[in-house]
């Protein structure tokens, strides 16, 4: 990478997430870069990653105001690339801030700034959705990023308080930065075959509860046949749960009123959201839950479980529901179509959920630390 005219501090980024297509972390980056990469920045962004991006975000990694680093010398774990390949190259670019997108810094403290985003301690609050691997990794290392990073930027109140809760002495390090949400116009011209329709997204996964709602689905559609609206589940296939991703990717339960889409892409994203009769969000556990927003923005109400990070986005116009009980979910439903419960009442307010205001506050954070470092080097 070409560093040798320097003209404005610069920003490394673990932009791993950009490596996996479009994932909850990896939308967030996505948005938030879009609004801090200009001409008149007061920053130079420089993303790093140990393999190639997804082209779903070459709008972002493609701009001549950006420079890019993808580690491709041999195939590396990521985990190893972070702790041993990383510090040199943002050494090496003479980096002044890095920024972990991941809830992971290196082990050995740097010698410039750090900030990371978090998203949640599952590893504490969940830790029977996650996997071995991944439990021990942030069992083990999330001590030590919370030690190391100069500020921590928390999806949700939720993840502050937990954190705050559980690692008291790193209180001031913490803030809280809402993710935001973009009505989008996609969609409008897809024609899927299917109307009146429940929707809900998610990955296959235990943290993602979805097979409590399929349960509560089929058993509601046995005992009430004529129950007329179908459930959309779109998402991909994740870890433990293959039993259930056998079943939906060979469309057993089409007989049923329910379809499985893998992998959907964002026009037929944003069709589901803007036809859906209602959005469902059953998840036992989130750092925020960006789905909620996409539907809110729609005007949709929303029938999700009762865990605290949501009570932060919903309205006493929205349905919460016991995690894993499968007869609240059945009522839920039964609620929704018997009431006529397909559009919110009060227009929900966008204005509290954007993403320059994400944008502006992680640049706040960002100048605050730059210009700690000044005044120190001043001395």
């Amino acid at each position: 990478m070409e560093t040798n005219l320097k003209f404005k501090p610069r920003v490394g980024i673990d932009a791993r997430p950009f490596a996996y297509g479009m994932t909850g972390n990896s939308r967030y980056l996505h948005e938030v870069l879009k609004k801090l990469i200009h001409f008149n920045s007061p920053f130079e962004y420089y993303l790093y990653s140990h393999k190639e991006f997804h082209p779903v975000f070459e709008d972002v990694y493609e701009s001549p105001l950006i420079k890019v680093s993808v580690y491709d010398k041999f195939q590396i774990p990521g985990f190893l690339w972070l702790n041993y390949i990383l510090p040199k190259e943002l050494k090496e670019d003479r980096v002044d801030i890095f920024w972990g997108t991941l809830q992971m810094l290196p082990f050995f403290k740097m010698n410039i700034p750090e900030v990371v985003n978090y998203h949640d301690l599952n590893f504490i609050s969940a830790p029977n959705t996650m996997t071995k691997a991944n439990y021990f990794q942030h069992k083990i290392f999330s001590p030590i990023t919370l030690r190391h990073a100069d500020k921590i930027f928390c999806l949700s109140k939720n993840t502050k308080n937990d954190i705050h809760q559980n690692f008291p002495r790193f209180k001031e390090k913490l803030t809280v930065i809402y993710p935001g949400v973009n009505q989008k116009t996609e969609g409008l011209h897809v024609n899927p075959p299917y109307d009146n329709f429940l929707f809900t997204i998610g990955t296959l996964e235990p943290r993602k509860n979805l097979k409590t709602l399929i349960l509560a689905y089929i058993q509601l559609k046995t005992e009430n046949p004529n129950f007329p609206l179908k459930l959309i589940v779109a998402g991909r296939v994740g870890w433990k749960e293959k039993e259930l991703s056998d079943s939906l990717l060979k469309g057993e339960y089409e007989k049923f009123g329910l379809y499985f889409l893998q992998n959907p892409d964002d026009d037929v994203l944003t069709f589901l959201y803007k036809n859906c009769y209602a959005f469902l969000f059953p998840s036992i556990h989130e750092g925020f839950g960006l789905p909620l927003l996409e539907a809110l923005i729609e005007n949709k109400i929303c029938v999700a479980s009762d865990i605290p990070v949501f009570r932060e986005v919903l309205t006493d116009e929205d349905i919460f529901v016991e995690p894993l009980n499968i007869i609240n979910w059945k009522e839920a439903l039964l609620k929704i179509e018997k009431e006529n419960l397909n559009k919110r009442k009060k227009v929900w307010n966008r204005e509290d959920w954007s993403w320059d205001k994400s944008a502006n506050s992680i640049e706040k954070e960002l100048n605050s630390i730059w210009k700690k470092k000044i005044d120190r080097l001043s001395f």
